[in-house]
């Protein structure tokens, strides 16, 4: 009944587009038909977003949907005048600050492209592809299937840009890998899922939530998977650096060598899967649309699948392809049509205004204590919702306080916003890329999170570095970018070891961890002196720290 009511509300909304396409605000009125359609795809959105995300995402579409209706009764500074039904369903189904916003509309254009490449890419063998060539490079080192498991999901995530249908796709390859070499149940889960969540924040294709990003900013989508390059790849340094250190105090042993493809056996077989990587990022510098991008990038995929026969994409294959993507894009479309009604919501209410002033009120108007308030607010906000929906209800009521009041770098705001966007992901309670995982696992989501939080620790702070160090964003001249980038390492290095609390065998005491974690604090400082001072003291405690790893096992040993 409810699949027969949305595609008689679709129908009418497309035999009708004409008259919305030239609505005119203010001066066009609806009609009772118009009106009977809006509240009849409104509550279609609502349940729908309830089925495909769950209750934490409309659970805050209902409070906002009776916090818009009954205003005009609200206390104090909440209040907000009265407003008649023709304007609330105008807003909400006509305007583009509604469900048929420019979220709705990059999930229907750019994100179903590109997870359809995804799809194509995966049943074609690209992500084999990523896992040979990771155990390949990895899986012969010390923990090489926790390092493996990192750098297949970091490359399909890349292309994918979703951490839970990154978990869904490499999971169940690499948990049960990591597993057999020794790694509980829930660290394996983790690593997984943290390796995953950082997908959407790693070119060429970040997945729908850049395409939102480029849409929203105005920002060419290949500016902005320029400017993320460096800070992912320092996600993913942070990572393995955590990763190996348990590897060496647990003497995790390295993948059997049944499991390890060799590199050139590796590339042989699967060489022309990295074709198709080629054409996208070719077409992205050659200044294509997104579009063009992902349509050109697809072909190549199906082109290039017939050049083996077990890879070869044909009628069966191909419907199948469409058919999952439409099943990833399910609580995509529900939660970004949801995010469509937020935004209606906070548009007739006024409801950014009141949030500037809560914000700015709490903060004491106060720069830091502004951007932590916020990343507080994305990670709560996350808890249970899709990435995209967390970035756009992010970018609706915090990007205007960060630009207006404090006149930041719009490219930084946004991506400060898409960073913890993604981090909600894996912080508990409710985390949807640590459900995935550990449903792979066999082990209770929630134990996943506090060492998947361990591990994302440099993804925590990255943000607020590049907030006031925009070299590592690629701005400004070469020796800017190196030095944010110097500064940038130090900084994820020395949050990792004060993390974790240990260095290989042994245990950093709690003064020294207090020190590495002033250090990395320090490095985000955009004073030069400061900055080199922060990283000669860290270094100086690393380079002690290391020296002690050596020389223990050789004074144990001549003992």
């Amino acid at each position: 009944m409810l699949a027969a009511l949305s595609f008689v509300v679709a129908v009418y909304y497309v035999t009708n587009a004409g008259k919305f396409l030239n609505w005119s605000r203010g001066f066009s009125i609806p009609s009772a038909a118009d009106i009977a359609a809006g509240f009849t795809l409104l509550a279609l959105v609502v349940e729908l977003c309830r089925r495909s995300v769950g209750w934490g995402l409309t659970s805050l579409v209902l409070a906002l949907l009776l916090f818009t209706a009954f205003g005009e009764w609200m206390p104090g500074p909440l209040m907000h005048e009265n407003f008649s039904i023709n304007y609330f369903i105008e807003m909400m189904t006509v305007m583009e600050n509604g469900i048929f916003g420019a979220p709705l509309e990059v999930a229907a254009t750019y994100a179903f492209l590109f997870v359809l490449f995804g799809s194509f890419y995966q049943k074609a063998g690209g992500g084999q592809l990523f896992f040979d060539l990771a155990s390949a490079v990895t899986g012969r080192m010390r923990g090489g299937a926790a390092k493996a498991c990192v750098t297949a999901s970091g490359l399909y995530g890349s292309v994918s840009g979703s951490p839970t249908a990154d978990v869904a796709t490499t999971g169940p390859l690499t948990i049960p890998l990591m597993k057999r070499m020794g790694i509980p149940a829930a660290r394996a889960g983790a690593i997984e899922a943290t390796a995953s969540s950082g997908g959407a924040m790693l070119p060429p294709v970040m997945g729908a939530v850049a395409f939102i990003m480029s849409d929203l900013t105005n920002i060419p989508y290949s500016s902005i998977a320029w400017a993320s390059l460096l800070p992912a790849m320092l996600y993913y340094v942070s990572i393995y650096l955590l990763v190996h250190n348990e590897a060496v105090r647990n003497n995790e042993a390295r993948m059997l060598e049944s499991d390890i493809a060799p590199l050139g056996a590796a590339l042989a077989q699967g060489w022309r899967h990295l074709l198709p990587l080629g054409a996208l990022i070719a077409l992205l510098v050659m200044g294509y649309t997104p579009v063009y991008v992902a349509a050109g990038a697809t072909a190549a995929v199906i082109i290039l699948s017939w050049f083996a026969r077990e890879s070869a994409i044909g009628p069966r294959r191909f419907v199948e392809c469409c058919s999952d993507t439409i099943t990833q894009l399910v609580p995509l479309v529900g939660a970004v049509a949801a995010a469509g009604v937020v935004i209606g919501s906070i548009e007739i209410s006024a409801l950014a205004g009141k949030f500037t002033l809560l914000i700015t009120g709490l903060s004491g108007g106060y720069l830091v204590p502004t951007l932590i308030l916020a990343a507080a607010f994305l990670i709560l906000l996350g808890m249970g919702m899709p990435t995209p929906a967390v970035y756009i209800m992010g970018a609706a009521l915090l990007a205007p306080i960060l630009r207006q009041h404090f006149n930041l770098p719009e490219m930084q705001v946004h991506l400060f916003i898409l960073y913890f966007a993604c981090l909600s992901a894996i912080t508990p309670p409710v985390a949807v890329a640590n459900f995935a995982a550990g449903a792979i696992a066999g082990a209770n989501p929630m134990a996943l999170g506090p060492y998947a939080v361990k591990l994302a620790v440099g993804g925590f702070i990255l943000p607020f570095f590049f907030m006031f160090n925009p070299g590592l964003n690629m701005e400004g001249g070469l020796l800017d970018i190196a030095t944010a980038l110097l500064f940038g390492t130090a900084m994820v290095v020395f949050a990792s070891y004060a993390a974790q609390g240990t260095f290989g065998l042994r245990t950093i005491a709690w003064p020294l961890r207090l020190v590495l974690t002033v250090c990395a604090l320090a490095s985000i400082v955009p004073r030069l002196g400061v900055q080199v001072a922060s990283v000669v003291v860290g270094t100086t405690l690393v380079f002690i720290f290391w020296r002690l790893m050596r020389v223990e096992p050789r004074t144990r040993a001549a003992g």
